[in-house]
C-alpha cells in the first residue's frame, strides 16, 4: 500500500493511492503469464520460493483522488490518460503510425509515466519501497511533482528516448560508447540536484519491446550517443512530428543492454557559479565517483 502524502500537492492520501501503470495498460498481458521478476539478475521469489506469477508487478504511488479538494488522480487522467491513452493502443498495440498532436500526447504519457514509475515513493508489488537502500529511486528536485501539477509543465532537463529491441534478434553493429556518470550539479541560487535515470519494456504484438528511457539531468547539457546515428528517438522535449515503431531501426539484446547502461548516477558533486550549466563536452573527463572532489565551475573545468 502506497499510504502517505499525496506527491503533487501534499494531502493526505489513505487509499492505496495511484496505479503508476494503469488498468486499462495492464490488459495487454491478461492470460500470458506466467510472469518472473527479477532484481538485478536474480529472480524474485514469494514466500512459498516460487519465482513464477500469474500477474505483472504494480507499481503504487500515493496521489489523492476524489475525497480530495486537489484530486490529483482525476488531474493526472483528465491531463495525460485521456489523450494518451489512445495513442498509446495504436503505438504499441495496433503499430500504427501516428503524427502532430498524437505523438506530443504519446509522448507526454509516456513522460509521466516515468517520472512516476520511480519515484522514491513507489511501492512495487514485487520489490517494495524503491527509496530502501541499493535500489535506485528517481528524485527530482525541487519543485518536481508539485511545480508539474501547479504548471502543467515537466521539469527542465528531463529527456526521454524510445528504442525498438530485438532480444533475439541478428547482431547489429552499435556506436562506440563509454559509460557516463552523471555528477550532481548545484548552483548559488538553488537550482541543480541529483541527476536520475530510468528505463521501461513494454512488448511489442510483433515479439519485439520498445524501451523507454528517461534522464533527469538538472543543469547539464547530455546527448545521448544512440541518437545522432537513429538508434534511440527523442521522445521529449521536442517529440518527432511523426512516430512509427515499425520504421524504427531495432537493437539487439545488447544494445537494449547498452541503452540501459549508457547513463550512470551518482558522480562528483560540481559547484558551478551563477548562470552557468554543465555542458557536456566536458562532462566525460569527469567521471568521479561520488565523494570525489568537487569541480567548481564548468569553465575552470573545461580548461583544466
Amino acid at each position: 500500500m502506497a499510504s502517505g502524502d499525496c506527491v503533487f500537492c501534499g494531502a493526505p492520501v489513505s487509499s492505496q493511492g495511484e496505479h503508476v501503470l494503469p488498468r486499462w495498460l495492464f490488459a495487454r498481458w491478461a492470460g500470458q503469464g506466467p510472469f518472473t521478476f527479477f532484481e538485478g539478475s536474480e529472480p524474485i521469489a514469494k514466500r512459498n520460493g516460487k519465482t513464477e506469477r500469474d500477474q505483472l508487478a504494480r507499481v503504487m504511488l500515493p496521489v489523492c483522488g476524489v475525497d480530495s479538494p486537489s484530486n490529483c488522480n482525476g488531474w493526472l487522467n483528465d491531463s495525460f490518460e485521456v489523450a494518451g491513452k489512445p495513442q498509446v493502443r495504436a503505438v504499441l498495440d495496433a503499430l500504427q503510425s501516428i503524427t502532430g498532436s498524437a505523438v506530443v500526447d504519446f509522448a507526454r504519457w509516456v513522460t509521466k509515466t516515468l517520472l512516476l514509475h520511480d519515484h522514491p515513493l513507489a511501492v512495487n508489488s514485487e520489490i517494495g519501497h524503491l527509496d530502501l537502500p541499493g535500489r535506485n529511486a528517481l528524485e527530482l528536485p525541487p519543485p518536481g511533482l508539485r511545480g508539474l501539477r501547479h504548471t502543467g509543465q515537466f521539469p527542465e532537463d528531463v529527456s526521454v528516448w524510445m528504442a525498438v529491441v530485438d532480444p533475439n534478434g541478428a547482431v547489429v553493429t552499435m556506436p562506440e560508447f563509454e559509460l557516463v556518470v552523471l555528477p550532481d550539479v548545484h548552483r548559488p541560487d538553488g537550482a541543480g540536484g541529483k541527476c536520475g535515470a530510468t528505463t521501461l519494456g513494454l512488448s511489442l504484438p510483433n515479439d519485439l519491446m520498445v524501451t523507454l528511457q528517461l534522464i533527469s539531468h538538472p543543469l547539464i547539457d547530455i546527448v545521448h550517443p544512440f541518437e545522432a546515428s537513429g538508434q534511440v528517438t527523442r521522445l521529449w522535449p521536442n517529440p518527432p512530428a511523426a512516430l512509427d515503431v515499425t520504421a524504427l531501426p531495432v537493437l539487439d539484446a545488447a544494445g537494449g543492454r547498452a541503452l540501459n547502461k549508457w547513463f550512470a548516477v551518482g558522480g562528483a558533486s560540481i559547484g558551478l557559479q551563477a548562470g552557468e550549466r554543465w555542458p557536456y563536452s566536458t562532462l566525460a573527463r569527469f567521471l568521479q565517483p561520488r565523494g570525489g572532489p568537487v569541480v567548481r565551475g564548468a569553465a575552470e573545468a573545461a580548461g583544466a
